[in-house]
């Protein structure tokens, strides 16, 4: 059975559950209540961003497939920038604990690397083909004509 897949609204909860790890951060929270969770989370995004990555490029008839590209880019940037914030958290903390977590932070920065190169793959081949008009001129001269 084919399963139609929203990317619109994939991309949109992992765009909120970003923002909530990103909230986290800014917050004075206890780091063994929430730090093994918000790596959890920080875990979970990356997998299913590896996932709709994985899908949009094996869909190369979507009609938005450049749109969701984009959008998932710019998550991609995102997710980017809160692993550097939470490396910077953890780095801050003083907590001796932690070299467990920047390893599994660096494992998260290599795909981030590796989507983006993916990514930009993808949207350079999408692009390189020549424009072809949907419409040639003389079909549109005969729609028009009945105007």
């Amino acid at each position: 059975m084919n399963k139609r897949i929203n990317f619109e609204d994939n991309i949109f909860m992992l765009n909120a559950r970003l923002r909530l790890v990103q909230d986290q951060m800014h917050l004075d929270t206890d780091p063994v209540l929430f730090l093994q969770k918000t790596l959890d989370d920080v875990i979970f995004i990356d997998y299913a961003l590896g996932i709709l990555l994985e899908q949009l490029l094996q869909n190369e008839r979507l009609l938005e497939r450049d749109e969701q590209l984009e959008n998932l880019s710019e998550l991609e940037w995102q997710f980017s920038q809160a692993l550097s914030g939470l490396r910077n958290e953890l780095e801050n903390s003083g907590n001796p604990d932690i070299s467990g977590f920047a390893g599994k932070l660096d494992i998260l920065e290599e795909h981030r690397h590796l989507h983006n190169d993916s990514i930009s793959g993808a949207s350079r081949k999408g692009n390189s083909g020549s424009a072809e008009p949907l419409v040639s001129s003389d079909e549109l001269n005969r729609l028009l004509k009945d105007f």
